[in-house]
């Protein structure tokens, strides 16, 4: 008998205590924290800061100086380090005079004042202790579930890792390269002649006699499309923990990394000192257009080195008092000893990604270079996971057509639906008319027209289009929209009928960018595009009027993809036709259905499908959790802490949606339909609040337990949490955790364990599921391998190229690893699989590099509880169904559906921000 069995690698490589190597501890005396404190409260009082006192910049020099990692441990914001860890120890000599330097520029000593001979007891301190050597092996601690270390292991192992990659040359496509360190445990290729290059001209075809167009900012546009652009390939090189594993694992994140032309509103830059053996060094930027400069840490950073390596990084006129003066940094020619990464908002010829065949033969240059194995995961379940959503021409006719779409309505909470179509063109409500004909099965209506006034699609869709062009233009009578919208019709409907409305709207993003730089010009009379934007102020007029809003631009066709032509038999086909392309617009009409909360039961036959699915009825909620910084200008704002807690609940062979809605003062909340709690969300400000609050784990338990009187017959609760976002809050989240068991009121180290565990035992999730995505936590796929076995002897061994199934780590039985393809990556477009079959460096097509040569990304499902008696891989499977069977989404989607909902939710709210969302968590890797 035959069978065959797929393992898909990663790329990660296990390590071991030769790998990790030694380290260099110098432990800090006592009598140091009140030198510490007064020099703390000299820079205090020359710069005006309130913080500790910036020593980044002196690591920098001590492993400019020493070639090694440096790291000062632990971190706080008001008492000196404990001790210094270095990778090799530092002459004693260099480490005083690096001090001395870091203090004088500290204090702000002018250049022309700066001495070795300058009295430091700081100095005098640290450089007068011995260190000692220990091994890393021996500081990671170690349970049945993980590992734990402080932060300064993983810092000191990432730097040993990178060394050790760094020292064996990579052979590819024909190409011997070697990557060079730099202070931050990366890796780049820094010979020029193995940058990838390309211009504008060469990818457009355009003639010299046609329109150049402004592509940096600057102004130049005689230069914009001749000038070569170059990239070079980067290796962010880190040491994980991964569920499971009783050991730490080196990660490899291979990344195109496109170098700037210009200084202009740069934030990252490296410098190749005269020595070619010593790391580059990593330069901070700050400042935008002319005034890009080095910031302060950087700057004292670079005081300290240049003296002392006796080293000008630039040429320095009289008049130039900066290191990197924009008059003294000339980047336009071929990349030189200083080169800086393209400001995110510029655009640039040549595509992100480094596409599959790159990751497997990097794969396989780790693991020779480090002599160890990589990550391995074995597949326990295939895709497709059962009954799937099919849109072949952009229409769910799965949902539309069913014949018990009114049941459908009647779960979400309503008995009819009706839609707005609020216009401000003409050529926009034929746009609607024809998109909203072709969804509902109604083909005659897009030739006839609808008409005006309240008209029936279906016999439980009516559909009123209206013109509101002052309520949906955009400019600055914000004050004005919430009249203007009282004033549509359609908004009495009767009991039992839900409101939606589908509303035009303007939106150019690289536009509204150049815009938006424009406004913030020194005496620039140009207006901020966003301060005129329509759409939140609408979006919250017509929540207020009780009516969900979906917003639809303006036509931008898109690639018709000639694998699914078909032939045309009915009317309906006949317009998906001519509707090909429309992506907006449907995915417009999905995001409405999504909004007013319907659910097909084909999701009952997905998760039970197979002898691993889930037989008995079950709640499934989604926690996301999200913090969102105040705006920077207004240093009054406090941070707005954003919850959701989204329930898919079984009933009578139906599903209905609920969200939880806290109270405004938030300290209760009730349970209601998803659009119903959409609508009351949209119309208030979003709350205050902190991730670190004691309250919130006290709050959210509060909400499920408030959830047993909507579940009806179900068996229990399934819980998935966002674990990027969550894991700081509920410490069996957090990988560093795992194996420690909770107390009789489910507590650990007496915060809650778990979302749930401070209810009673029978109120508590049935399992708990942490899902992590897109994160750069994560290893990305690599190897993928087919055995073939006969009698369970292995024959042959074939390579593959997709895995899109789900995997289980290796050496753990609750950790899985969901593999993915971009949806353009199984497209029918020329470049959908560029980088499958060779590297950049085998491609010589301007337009291929141009492209985003796109990879396998994963998803990471552990299953921390669980019941006794049933395996975690019935809940980890269940996650990944809830992935792969996107309720109204082409393919899939990044989080489990009720994950995915509450994200929604939260993005659809007016005040939305897209901040970095910082978590407030250890700063060590083994999260």
């Amino acid at each position: 008998m035959s069978s065959s069995e797929t393992d898909l690698s990663l790329l990660a490589c296990h390590t071991d205590e030769e790998l990790l190597g030694t380290v260099c501890l110098y432990p800090l005396p006592d009598k140091i924290e009140p030198t510490w404190k007064k020099l703390r409260e000299e820079y205090r009082g020359v710069t005006g800061s309130k913080a500790n006192l910036p020593y980044a910049g002196l690591l920098t020099v001590l492993r400019a100086i020493g070639y090694t990692s440096a790291t000062l441990y632990p971190t706080s914001k008001t008492a000196p380090p404990k001790f210094l860890a270095t990778t090799r120890p530092i002459d004693r000599d260099d480490l005083h005079a690096a001090i001395v330097l870091w203090e004088q520029a500290l204090l702000q000593t002018p250049g022309d004042q700066f001495s070795f001979g300058y009295l430091s007891q700081l100095a005098d301190l640290i450089a007068g202790t011995a260190p000692e050597t220990v091994s890393l092996w021996d500081h990671i601690t170690r349970n049945t579930a993980c590992i734990d270390a402080p932060g300064w292991v993983w810092t000191a192992a990432g730097w040993a890792i990178a060394q050790s990659l760094c020292s064996e040359p990579w052979l590819i496509d024909g190409k011997t390269v070697r990557l060079r360190p730099d202070l931050q445990n990366a890796l780049q290729v820094w010979d020029n002649e193995l940058l990838w290059t390309n211009s504008w001209r060469a990818v457009s075809g355009e003639t010299d006699g046609e329109a150049e167009r402004d592509l940096d900012g600057t102004g130049d546009d005689d230069t914009g499309k001749t000038a070569l652009r170059y990239a070079t390939l980067r290796l962010e090189v880190v040491m994980k923990s991964h569920p499971g594993l009783p050991h730490p694992v080196a990660v490899v994140h291979p990344r195109v990394s496109r170098l700037s032309n210009t200084l202009r509103n740069t934030r990252t830059a490296w410098f190749a000192p005269r020595d070619g053996n010593g790391p580059l060094l990593n330069l901070s930027m700050g400042g935008k257009g002319q005034y890009t400069h080095l910031d302060h840490t950087t700057r004292l950073a670079l005081d300290a080195w240049t003296r002392l390596h006796g080293e000008h990084v630039f040429p320095r006129n009289a008049d130039e008092t900066d290191f990197l003066a924009p008059s003294a940094v000339d980047l336009s020619g071929p990349p030189g000893k200083f080169r800086a990464l393209i400001p995110f908002s510029v655009g640039f010829p040549l595509g992100k990604g480094v596409g599959m065949h790159t990751r497997r033969e990097l794969a396989r240059y780790v693991r020779d270079a480090l002599d160890q194995p990589l990550v391995s995961n074995r597949e326990v379940a295939g895709r497709h996971f059962g009954h799937g959503r099919t849109t072949p021409e952009g229409r769910d006719a799965v949902l539309l057509d069913d014949d018990h779409f009114d049941q459908i309505l009647a779960a979400s909470g309503c008995q009819r639906l009706r839609i707005l179509g609020l216009y401000q063109h003409q050529d926009m409500r034929t746009r609607m008319q024809r998109l909203l004909a072709y969804h509902f099965n109604r083909p005659d209506l897009a030739s006839t027209g609808i008409g005006d006034g309240i008209k029936p699609l279906t016999d439980h869709v009516e559909v009123l289009l209206q013109p509101a062009p002052e309520l949906l233009a955009h400019g600055d009578y914000h004050d004005k929209r919430g009249a203007l919208a009282r004033q549509l019709d359609g908004l009495d409907a009767p009991e039992g009928t839900r409101t939606v409305a589908l509303c035009e709207t303007e939106y150019d993003a690289k536009a509204w960018a150049r815009q938006r730089r424009e406004s913030k010009r020194r005496d620039s009379t140009v207006q901020n595009p966003y301060d005129l934007d329509a759409k939140p102020h609408v979006n919250k007029e017509l929540a207020r009027c009780g009516v969900l809003t979906q917003f639809l631009t303006l036509y931008k066709p898109g690639r018709p993809n000639p694998k699914k032509k078909r032939e045309i038999t009915t009317d309906l086909a006949r317009l998906g036709r001519e509707l090909e392309g429309h992506h907006r617009g449907h995915m417009a009409i999905a995001d409405m259905h999504r909004a007013a909360g319907l659910v097909h039961p084909r999701l009952t036959k997905a998760l039970s499908f197979g002898p691993n699915g889930l037989k008995e009825p079950l709640v499934h909620v989604g926690l996301h959790l999200r913090q969102q910084r105040g705006k920077k200008h207004v240093r009054t704002e406090e941070p707005k802490l954003m919850w959701t807690l989204v329930a898919l609940v079984p009933r009578a062979g139906q599903w209905q949606t609920l969200a939880y809605l806290p109270d405004e003062n938030r300290t209760g909340g009730s349970w209601l339909d998803y659009a119903t709690a959409n609508v009351l969300f949209r119309s208030r400000e979003l709350p205050e609040g902190r991730r670190r609050d004691a309250l919130l784990p006290r709050l959210i338990d509060r909400a499920l337990f408030r959830l047993g009187s909507h579940a009806g017959t179900a068996h229990g609760y399934v819980l998935y949490v966002s674990g990027a976002e969550a894991r700081s809050v509920w410490p069996l989240l957090a990988n560093k955790h795992l194996g420690k068991t909770p107390d009789s009121d489910g507590l650990v180290d007496n915060r809650p364990a778990l979302p749930g565990f401070t209810l009673s035992e029978h109120q508590r999730p049935r399992a708990v599921v942490r899902v992590t995505s897109a994160s750069t936590d994560l290893a990305s796929p690599a190897l993928i391998e087919r055995h073939i076995r006969v009698d369970d002897e292995e024959t042959s061994v074939k390579e593959g190229k997709l895995a899109t199934g789900l995997f289980q780590l290796e050496q753990s039985n609750q950790t899985y690893i969901l593999c993915n393809l971009p949806n353009q990556y199984s497209g029918g477009s020329r470049y959908a699989r560029a980088g499958e079959a060779y590297s950049r460096w085998g491609s010589t097509d301007p337009a291929e590099q141009a492209e985003t040569w796109y990879s396998h990304t994963t998803t990471e499902i552990t299953v921390l509880h669980h019941p006794a008696d049933q395996a975690p891989l019935t809940y980890g499977l269940a996650a990944a169904r809830l992935c792969d069977h996107a309720l109204h989404w082409n393919h899939r989607t990044q989080y489990p559906a009720p994950i995915h909902l509450g994200i929604q939710m939260d993005k659809n709210h007016p005040e939305y921000r897209r901040t970095i969302d910082l978590f407030e968590a250890d700063t060590d890797l083994g999260l």
